[in-house]
C-alpha cells in the first residue's frame, strides 16, 4: 500500500507544479463563476437595475370628493413596492418623456390621458360597452425587454383595478335603474359612488396575493435560495475536474513514451499496483480540486453548500466520477496528443448534456430525463438538491447512479491498461 501511494503522490505533486494545469483546474471554474454571479446578482440572487421610468400625469380628475384614477396609477408606480424594481421621475409634459426615453435617459415612459378618470366614472346608464374610453400609453425603448414588461404589468394591473370600478359604477346605476330611480344626477352619483368605493377597497384589499416562492426540494425543512455564483461553480466544478483528472491520466502514457514506465514495470513491484498508483493519483488530483474550489465558494462567494456529511459524500463521489471518466477517455488512447483530442470531445458532450453549462436551473421535461444518461447529471442533480436545501435523502439516489456508472467505467479502463501493459 504505501507503494501505491509513493507512486501516487509522485503524480500529485507533478501535477500541481504545473501552472498551465492550476489555471485551468481553479482559474478558469471561478472567473467563469464569478464573473456570471457579478452579472446577475453578486452573492445574491438574481436581480435586475431598477428601471428608469418616466410618469405623466394629465388625469383631470372626475369631480370633488373622487379620487382622480391619474393619482392611483402614479401612486403604484411610486409606490415603496416598487421601489426595488423602477426609479420614477414625474414630468409635465408627454413629448419631454418621449425625448427621455429616446435619448436613453429612461427606459420607459407612462402617459396617462387626462380624462381618464372621466371616461372611468361616466359609467351611466346608457353608455355601456361603448362608452367614452382613455388610453394610457406606453413609450418604450425597443431594445430593452425586461425593464419596460415590469412596468407594463404593474400598469395592466392597476388598470384592471379601474375597469373593475367603472364596471362597479355601471351596475350600479343599472341597479338604480331597475329600483326605479330615473334621475340621471342620482343614477350618475350613484354610480361614481360605487366605483370610488370599489376602487378604494381594491387598493387597500386586494383580493388576490402574490406569493414569491423559490424551488422546494422534498424533505427540505427550509426553504433555500443558493446564489448565482453557486449555481454556476457546481456546474464548472464538475464540468473542470474531468480535465484535472485527464492530466495525472495521461501522465501514464507520456512514461510509456519516454520509457520510464516499462523501466518500472521491471522492478518488483507488481504491476496491478502500479497501475493501483496511477488511479489513486487521478482521484486524489480532483479531490483537492473540488475540496478548494468549495472552500473558495463558501468563503469568498457566500455559497452554502449544505449539511457537512452530505456535501463530504457528494464531493467523494464526484471524484470518483471524474477519475473514472479521466482514466477511461485516455485508457483507449495510443499517444498524449490523440487522449487530449479525445477526452476533450468526451467532456464537453457531456457537459452539455449533463446541464454544466446552466448550473443548477430548474430544468424539466425532455432534458431532465436526457441528462441522466451521463454520471455529471445524477451529480448535478445531487448538487442541486443541497443547494436548495436537501440532505440525506436527495442525494441517495444521484450517488448510486452515478457511483453504479464509476465502477463500468473503472473496469473498462482497467481493461484495457491490463490488455496494453500485460
Amino acid at each position: 500500500m504505501l507503494r501505491v501511494l509513493n507512486i501516487a503522490w509522485k503524480d500529485v505533486r507533478h501535477v500541481y507544479r504545473d501552472i498551465a494545469v492550476l489555471v485551468m483546474m481553479f482559474a478558469a471554474p471561478l472567473a467563469l463563476a464569478g464573473a456570471l454571479g457579478a452579472a446577475f446578482g453578486s452573492g445574491d440572487n438574481f436581480s435586475i437595475a431598477a428601471v428608469k421610468t418616466v410618469v405623466v400625469d394629465q388625469d383631470e380628475g372626475a369631480g370633488a370628493g373622487v379620487p382622480a384614477a391619474g393619482a392611483t396609477l402614479t401612486a403604484s408606480l411610486t409606490g415603496p413596492d416598487m421601489a426595488d424594481l423602477l426609479v420614477v421621475t414625474q414630468m409635465d409634459d408627454p413629448e419631454a418623456a418621449r425625448a427621455a426615453v429616446d435619448d436613453s435617459e429612461a427606459a420607459v415612459a407612462v402617459i396617462i390621458p387626462s380624462n381618464l378618470s372621466s371616461a372611468l366614472m361616466s359609467a351611466g346608464p346608457g353608455d355601456g360597452p361603448a362608452g367614452p374610453t382613455a388610453d394610457i400609453q406606453l413609450y418604450k425603448d425597443p431594445a430593452l425587454s425586461v425593464g419596460p414588461s415590469i412596468v407594463a404589468a404593474v400598469t395592466e394591473s392597476v388598470i384592471q383595478s379601474l375597469n373593475g370600478a367603472r364596471a362597479a359604477g355601471a351596475t350600479a346605476a343599472r341597479l338604480g335603474l331597475s329600483l326605479g330611480l330615473t334621475d340621471t344626477d342620482s343614477l350618475s352619483a350613484l354610480a361614481s359612488q360605487a366605483a370610488a368605493a370599489y376602487a378604494q377597497t381594491a387598493q387597500t384589499e386586494p383580493p388576490v396575493v402574490l406569493e414569491a416562492r423559490g424551488p422546494v426540494v422534498a424533505s427540505a425543512e427550509t426553504e433555500k435560495r443558493p446564489n448565482v455564483a453557486s449555481q454556476v461553480l457546481v456546474g464548472m466544478m464538475l464540468f473542470f475536474m474531468l480535465f484535472g483528472a485527464a492530466t495525472p491520466a495521461r501522465s501514464v502514457l507520456d512514461e510509456h513514451r519516454q520509457g520510464t514506465l516499462p523501466r518500472l514495470f521491471t522492478t518488483p513491484t507488481p504491476r496491478s499496483l502500479i497501475l493501483g498508483g496511477k488511479y489513486v493519483a487521478v482521484f486524489l488530483v480532483v479531490l483537492i480540486q473540488a475540496a478548494v474550489l468549495l472552500l473558495v465558494g463558501r468563503f469568498l462567494m457566500g455559497a452554502d453548500w449544505g449539511e457537512p456529511g452530505p456535501v463530504v459524500v457528494l464531493t467523494l463521489c464526484s471524484a470518483l466520477v471524474a477519475a473514472s471518466l479521466g482514466l477511461v477517455t485516455v485508457s483507449f488512447a495510443k499517444t498524449p496528443g490523440q487522449a487530449g483530442a479525445v477526452s476533450s470531445a468526451i467532456f464537453v458532450f457531456l457537459g452539455l448534456i449533463s446541464g454544466n453549462f446552466m448550473g443548477t436551473a430548474n430544468i424539466g421535461g425532455t432534458f431532465a430525463v436526457v441528462r441522466r444518461v451521463s454520471p455529471l447529471g445524477w451529480l448535478m442533480e445531487g448538487w442541486s438538491d443541497l443547494l436548495y436545501g436537501g440532505s440525506w435523502s436527495n442525494i441517495v439516489l444521484p450517488v448510486a447512479a452515478a457511483m453504479s456508472f464509476t465502477v463500468v467505467l473503472f473496469a473498462v479502463s482497467t481493461f484495457f491498461f491490463r490488455r496494453r501493459y500485460a
